[in-house]
């Protein structure tokens, strides 16, 4: 199953990039203390963002997945 870390509304590419890369490293921080998920980023919108620990991601990998109706923002 898999566990939200983040779920990120950003307001500009400088907002994106300080919010996301905080939360993938929480999400790696807590990946490797069970050694069994990976991480997914997933792009909902231009602006909304979740990062999740998933166990169709292999263990030490980070997988991007977008399933915005537009194309890049930002």
């Amino acid at each position: 199953m898999e566990r939200i870390i983040a779920d990120l509304v950003v307001r500009d590419a400088a907002d994106k990039e300080a919010q996301l890369a905080s939360a993938l490293g929480v999400a790696i921080q807590e990946a490797s203390r069970g050694k069994v998920c990976g991480v997914l980023l997933t792009r909902h919108h231009y602006s909304r963002f979740t990062v999740t620990l998933s166990p169709s991601v292999p263990y030490g990998q980070t997988h991007e997945l977008d399933i915005s109706p537009y194309p890049c923002g930002f």
